[in-house]
């Protein structure tokens, strides 16, 4: 029989780490492992965020375990969230394989007996094929089954690494990807390009690149969360790396040419999952594709490792669908809990599902040059104010 804690503080959830982290790497979750999770908490959660973290267990053994937190909304309205969005997707509960319907009834019965219970569950980038909408519907307590509102759909590229090596994958990809991924290696190498991993000892410094190249290459164009973050980011990309970097679960690269930066991605690793979380390249450098080789040599690297999914992260951006062979979709939704403030809770996600129907109707009529052509237009039009 499962049993629930709500854990409400912080530092009582450093107490879970071993056990939490056994089922972020079952899971192949990185982005839902202790060390992501309190490198969040310490740097980049909302001011006002309160833990609502719900552990579960089957006598002494930890089945499953959802890290929420709620986040006041104007109103009054309490909504539970899991932590990461601004840097990452697919996030969603861990479970072990098969009690997800028993750990999402938990989750339920711990959530609506606390104190301040939520009026609502928000899921951001969580994975459709993990069914957790399903399991916390079909199994949250009372007569009156949860309202499920699902917001939009974003593509999630994947490599499957079905292949036995490297270099058997690169002999499946199409001869115009061999032909040019051998060649800006040729250039690159030609021109001393060096392409290294971040060590304890440049992992400030790397992870500061990673920030300031990043930021560079969103500047004059749309929003970015990690450009926002800024140096939040940054310390949270070396805690993530003071804690996985020795484990082998962590990989911040950086292609340097000269001497001088010109390519940082970061990468993390949960079991048999490898995360491209994001990175960042010096524009002025375009003629060598920078970004197309870090991740080449990222890719290169996880099957020396074993891994068996290198997932790309969220969005079908072209450079990603090159690389790319399948995908595992993302979910924007909401779970809209039974009570006295479910029509209020409703009323309230209306304008959020029109807006996103607005904004995937445009996606779907517009092509990239246009959307980005737009962008360009409202970012003239806003230095003009």
């Amino acid at each position: 029989m499962a049993e629930q804690t709500l854990v409400t503080d912080v530092a009582a959830l450093e107490t879970l780490a071993p056990e939490w982290d056994a089922l972020a790497v079952a899971n192949g979750l990185p982005q839902m492992s202790p060390a992501w999770v309190l490198a969040w908490w310490r740097y980049v959660a909302p001011e006002g965020a309160e833990p609502r973290v719900v552990a579960v267990r089957d006598g002494e053994r930890l089945i499953g375990l959802a890290p929420f937190y709620v986040e006041p909304q104007s109103g009054g309205r309490i909504d539970c969230r899991l932590p990461g969005i601004e840097i990452a997707g697919r996030l969603a509960p861990l479970a072990v394989a098969d009690r997800e319907w028993d750990v999402a009834a938990a989750i339920g019965a711990a959530l609506t007996s606390a104190d301040r219970r939520p009026d609502a569950l928000r899921f951001e980038g969580i994975p459709i094929e993990t069914k957790w909408l399903s399991a916390l519907h079909d199994a949250w307590p009372g007569a009156l089954r949860p309202p499920v509102r699902l917001m939009r759909v974003d593509g999630n590229p994947l490599i499957s690494m079905r292949e036995p090596s490297f270099e058997a994958w690169l002999s499946e990809r199409s001869a115009n990807f061999r032909q040019q991924m051998r060649r800006l290696r040729r250039r690159f190498e030609q021109a001393g390009g060096v392409s290294r991993l971040a060590t304890r000892e440049t992992l400030e410094v790397d992870a500061a690149t990673l920030t300031r190249l990043h930021t560079m290459r969103w500047d004059r164009r749309d929003h970015s969360n990690l450009a926002e973050l800024g140096g939040r980011f940054t310390a949270f990309t070396i805690a993530l790396g003071t804690q996985l970097l020795d484990d082998g679960r962590f990989a911040l690269r950086v292609l340097e040419l000269d001497g001088e930066p010109v390519c940082a991605q970061l990468f993390v690793r949960a079991g048999a999952t490898t995360l491209f979380v994001n990175g960042g390249w010096d524009e002025r450098r375009a003629a060598f594709k920078p970004s197309l080789l870090c991740l080449l040599d990222a890719v290169e690297e996880a099957f020396a490792l074993g891994v068996e999914r290198f997932d790309l992260g969220v969005g079908e951006q072209s450079y990603k669908l090159r690389f790319a062979d399948a995908g595992a979709p993302l979910a924007w939704g909401v779970l809209l809990a039974p009570g006295g403030r479910l029509p209020l809770s409703a009323a309230r996600t209306v304008p959020a599902l029109a807006e996103a129907r607005l904004r995937d109707g445009a996606r779907r009529m517009l092509s990239e040059q246009q959307v980005e052509r737009l962008r360009a237009t409202r970012d003239r039009l806003r230095g003009a104010r």
